[in-house]
């Protein structure tokens, strides 16, 4: 479609010199999207000109719409509108598109680029974390009706739609009946590799509906004033709202239409066509002021006529959301004894009623993980002040509408599920740490000793998986204090996920509530140490009780090292790390019931480690236990033999 186009309205001088803008961006860097940003240019456009209440001069003021790009690949176009929008970015800026340390990566970071609310890239996930922001919102709306009250919208693509997350995320929306939130399809039925149909059958706007969203159909994704009136009408609807928009992926380009638009630079020579076909030009990476004066003009309108927050609705929001953790609860006896899911659920409802921004549920399994503040209803869509969330057998969802939770801020989210199925969820996990959001993770039924379930439900490599993560705390507490520790630290996270890893059996107690604490601050204590030891028994997690008890039984003397944190405890000063476990005159041996690969950090060449680097087994836990060789009496015999050599 090379037409040249009629004389441009105002708008359309816009859109057409964002469509031009983010393709020399593009051309420039020698990669990038440039197909969706001459498709779904109009789109953001309306968006930004015509609906969300932001302040370009304030990005993060509270009350504002949130906008999540979740086709992420589309960052040109994107950071096209946040200039023409008025945001702090510069035509330099953009002309370093894709360039190290730039404001303008590659694809959306919040944090980096200002007005970017979420990291997309990953496709689905944009969807799932807009999910969240809605359920954060419709939870503070509920609480201070005039301090929060404002849409989420989100822009997915085919790609998005494709990928299971987003099934996950959509079913839950329309379960919460989430009524602000409001996703547009950019429907231009091609994928990288060709036409969507290759790979794809999907009736996209039955399935919505079948989730119970409303749905919305716009036939010309050109037509401003068509998506205009179906977002009004969006407004109406007490669903979510899903609104498919047909657009041509490279419009006006020469690959508009086919597979080629989505990530093929364009020439010089193209780049001028492109010009003469938009009846654009754009010299520098700069729009001319007088294009953008009124885009820029109808949101500060639309701010000025925002609702005045109430004073004392903020100064109450301010310090609900603001209150931090001033005390750890007091373990019984009783207590103690118990599984570390248990103790953490006691731990839970101490903190919660600290913390009442605090929330979270299970993928289905609150009977098995304990992760619930039990004297609270559930959230849903007929209750926006219960505290515990029903995610359902999602994890993956779970997991993005988590980060979406944190993103919004003014609450505290946790999710919990099986340590096994973490794997689930691992690209969500990851997103945390990328946005440094302190999402807290519980996983139980932490190894082998799952049991009578088998192999399928024994984590073995998963610990160690997620401790290479970079950017996160990765707990699995050892003792009843450490747990309760464990859990402060992640309540007083602010700019990082934390992973509680925590056992199905009974846990045990050791040491002092200082002796936690500083476990679980500098990866590893000192928790129990006879006279001159010559060996250091390091374990994590159900593995102390074991170390402890084979301390007992060796015929030479110990220490016992518990070691909650070993990425912590790895990033000490060598000077500290030998404070913490002595090497001079002992010999480590590690025992922890997952994979050992990683572990050699500690213990050299010379040393013993007793884990497991197989899958397990359908067997009750004490039987997994003694098949290999993860009994007091097996290691004793082993580190007697290690010494003898």
């Amino acid at each position: 479609m090379n037409e040249t186009l009629a004389l441009p309205t105002d708008s359309l001088k816009i859109i057409n010199s964002m469509r031009l803008l983010a393709n020399q961006m593009i051309s420039k860097a020698g990669s990038g999207h440039p197909g969706i940003a001459l498709g779904a240019a109009p789109i953001l456009y309306e968006l930004y000109a015509n609906q969300l209440v932001i302040d370009p001069d304030n990005p993060n003021m509270i009350n504002r719409d949130r906008f999540v790009l979740s086709a992420g690949h589309g960052a040109a176009l994107l950071y096209t509108t946040l200039y023409a929008a008025g945001f702090d970015l510069s035509s330099d800026d953009l002309a370093h598109f894709r360039s190290p340390h730039s404001k303008t990566p590659g694809h959306p970071e919040v944090g980096i680029t200002p007005g970017v609310e979420a990291t997309t890239g990953p496709l689905g996930q944009g969807l799932g974390m807009a999910v969240g922001m809605a359920m954060a919102e419709s939870k503070l709306h509920d609480q201070f009706p005039n301090v929060i009250d404002h849409y989420t919208y989100v822009l997915v693509g085919d790609g998005d739609l494709m990928e299971g997350v987003s099934h996950e995320a959509a079913s839950l929306a329309g379960k919460q009946g989430l009524s602000k939130l409001i996703v547009i399809h950019d429907d231009n039925s091609i994928s990288l590799d060709g036409d969507k149909n290759r790979s794809d059958i999907s009736d996209n706007m039955a399935r919505f509906a079948s989730y119970g969203w409303h749905v919305l159909d716009v036939p010309d994704g050109n037509d401003v004033s068509a998506i205009h009136h179906a977002i009004d009408k969006a407004k109406t609807s007490s669903k979510p709202t899903f609104i498919s928009v047909k657009t041509i992926i490279g419009n006006y380009g020469p690959y508009a239409g086919t597979n080629k638009a989505h990530g093929t630079p364009l020439t010089q020579t193209q780049l001028d066509a492109l010009a003469t076909n938009l009846n654009t030009k754009i010299s520098d990476f700069e729009i001319d002021i007088d294009v953008l004066q009124d885009m820029r003009q109808r949101i500060h309108d639309r701010l000025t006529h925002q609702q005045v927050t109430d004073i004392d609705e903020l100064t109450a929001y301010n310090f609900f959301t603001q209150h931090q953790v001033t005390t750890t609860p007091k373990l019984t006896e009783s207590i103690k004894s118990q599984a570390g899911r248990k103790i953490s659920k006691f731990a839970l409802q101490a903190f919660s009623k600290q913390l009442p921004q605090l929330w979270g549920g299970s993928a289905d399994l609150v009977a098995s993980t304990n992760a619930e503040i039990v004297e609270t209803a559930l959230f849903n869509a007929d209750n926006r002040s219960g505290r515990n969330i029903a995610f359902g057998v999602r994890e993956f969802g779970m997991g993005a509408v988590m980060n979406g939770i944190a993103l919004h801020g003014g609450t505290k989210i946790f999710g919990a599920t099986f340590l096994v199925f973490s794997d689930y969820m691992k690209a969500a996990i990851r997103l945390s740490a990328l946005q440094k959001l302190p999402v807290i993770y519980v996983f139980t039924h932490d190894s082998i000793t799952v049991g009578e379930d088998g192999p399928t439900h024994q984590p073995v490599e998963q610990i160690m998986s997620l401790r290479l993560i970079p950017g996160i705390d990765v707990l699995r507490p050892g003792t009843a204090e450490e747990i309760t520790a464990a859990w402060q630290k992640a309540l007083m996270s602010v700019n990082r996920p934390t992973v509680l890893i925590l056992s199905r059996g009974a846990i045990g107690s050791q040491g002092t509530a200082q002796q936690a604490k500083s476990a679980i601050e500098n990866g590893a204590a000192n928790i129990a140490t006879q006279p001159k030891p010559v060996i250091n028994l390091i374990a994590s997690g159900s593995e102390v009780q074991l170390a402890l008890t084979v301390s007992r039984q060796l015929n030479v003397p110990s220490r016992v090292i518990s070691m909650p944190n070993l990425k912590q405890f790895l990033s000490l000063d060598l000077k500290d790390q030998t404070q913490i476990i002595p090497k001079a005159t002992a010999e480590n041996v590690i025992i922890e019931a997952g994979t050992t690969l990683g572990l050699q950090t500690l213990t050299g060449d010379s040393g013993l480690i007793f884990g497991i680097d197989q899958f397990g087994m359908s067997a009750a836990p004490q039987m997994m236990l003694d098949e290999y060789g993860l009994n007091a009496s097996a290691i004793v015999k082993k580190i007697a033999q290690h010494l003898e050599k």
